[in-house]
């Protein structure tokens, strides 16, 4: 049986969805400025590539994130953090090249995965599904033997 909401069509109700039509027209009305578009996309790439290498333990500050995406040096971290994010950064460009893709294949992820941990991982290889067991924190995945088959389910 077809759900059917129970309401009754009052002046009150129609007053309502005119308001609502007018702020739609609004705010359909005032979109961004195309030149502010490459500043909100860099901002919005390097609060991305800080976030999520934060969660991963990087130490680098928002600020040198930025200073690392102008191609500026640092010179008080380790190599291996500027190496992450910079990692991330060629990711992120490796996704919007082929963001028209109808679907995403296992060479796909190897290529990002090799892109992502190339010089950052402790073991295993780069551009492969892992073959040992790790632990994330307290989470333990997946054993490597499983990873494959997920990965297809994951695909398809």
């Amino acid at each position: 049986m077809p759900y059917r909401p129970k309401f009754e069509v009052t002046p009150h109700l129609l007053r309502m969805i005119e308001e609502i039509s007018v702020f739609r027209e609004k705010i359909m009305a005032s979109a961004v400025q195309v030149s502010w578009i490459p500043a909100l996309q860099k901002d919005a790439r390097a609060r991305n590539a800080h976030s999520s290498t934060a969660i991963e333990g990087n130490p680098l500050t928002l600020e040198q994130v930025r200073l690392l995406e102008q191609g500026q040096p640092l010179t008080s971290q380790t190599d291996r953090s500027k190496r992450e994010i910079l990692n991330y950064f060629a990711g992120l460009r490796f996704i919007e090249k082929h963001a028209a893709l109808k679907q995403v294949d296992h060479v796909d992820i190897f290529k990002l995965h090799e892109i992502v941990a190339s010089g950052v991982m402790d073991q295993g290889r780069s551009g492969h599904y892992r073959t040992m067991q790790v632990r994330v924190g307290q989470y333990l995945p997946p054993p490597p033997d499983k990873v494959l088959g997920l990965m297809s389910e994951l695909v398809s």
